[in-house]
């Protein structure tokens, strides 16, 4: 039996949630939190299995912070829970520890199949409405990705990363080759429409 805790800040949306993945034998959720702190305190002392992680939440605690507390809590496993697909954010979140991102209008039983495979060891698990090139950005790639969406021409984007303009220049050729587009006004409109 999964145990699970959901952590929304709006109430018809936990309602929702509860109500969709509830699975008798399978799935049980055995708590709720509307803000960062109250999430602390409950996983805490619950120490549930699951953790389904909104991520715009209010609190004293930011959601990076809150984030980093539930993964060293033992047997927990934090799904990020977003309302809309900001992709830029999906690998940085994976990489602090989440171990799978889904979206709230994702398809419960999809949401139940994640809950499923992260309990039994699976990460990196991405709501398949996301770009499928996301888990495969690297650090640096995502950096870029974002330096390009700011105003500047290709010297100043190249000065602010600390790279040359031509190391710019490939980074962005191998950018556009890796996300299968054509050119690299594409790959600058690409980060724009996923929040780079």
């Amino acid at each position: 039996m999964i145990r699970l805790m959901i952590v929304d800040d709006h109430a018809p949306t936990r309602e929702q949630a509860i109500s969709e993945l509830t699975t008798p034998g399978v799935i049980q959720v055995i708590a709720e939190a509307e803000t960062s702190d109250e999430a602390w305190k409950t996983a805490q002392k619950l120490l549930p299995d699951v953790i389904l992680l909104d991520l715009h939440l209010p609190g004293l605690m930011t959601v990076a912070d809150l984030l980093k507390r539930l993964v060293s809590l033992p047997r927990a496993k934090v799904i990020a829970y977003a309302s809309a697909s900001k992709a830029s954010e999906v690998q940085d979140l994976l990489d602090a520890g989440a171990v799978a991102y889904v979206l709230k209008s994702d398809a419960p039983a999809l949401i139940r199949m994640a809950m499923l495979m992260v309990t039994r060891g699976s990460r990196g698990i991405v709501s398949p409405s996301l770009p499928r090139h996301l888990t495969r950005l690297t650090p640096n790639e995502r950096s870029i990705l974002r330096q390009l969406t700011k105003r500047g021409k290709a010297p100043q984007i190249a000065e602010r990363i600390g790279i040359s303009e031509a190391s710019l220049q490939e980074a962005m050729l191998h950018l556009t080759q890796k996300l299968e587009l054509t050119s690299t006004a594409q790959l600058v409109k690409w980060a724009k429409k996923h929040g780079f």
